[in-house]
């Protein structure tokens, strides 16, 4: 239900957990480095979220 470019950023989120297991600034850098615009993202999901359907 969500946009994919969100999905892919769970995803990418989620691969960086097996680098670094907590949300660090390596975490984030790591995370901006495969998908730069990650922030659009974390706040589109953070918005609507709760809207999706499990």
């Amino acid at each position: 239900m969500a946009p994919l470019s969100v999905i892919d950023y769970v995803v990418i989120h989620e691969l960086c957990h097996l680098k670094h297991q907590d949300h660090s600034s390596k975490f984030w850098s790591l995370v901006e480095y495969v998908m730069p615009d990650y922030k659009e993202k974390k706040k589109w999901l953070r918005e609507n979220g709760g809207r999706l359907k499990l």
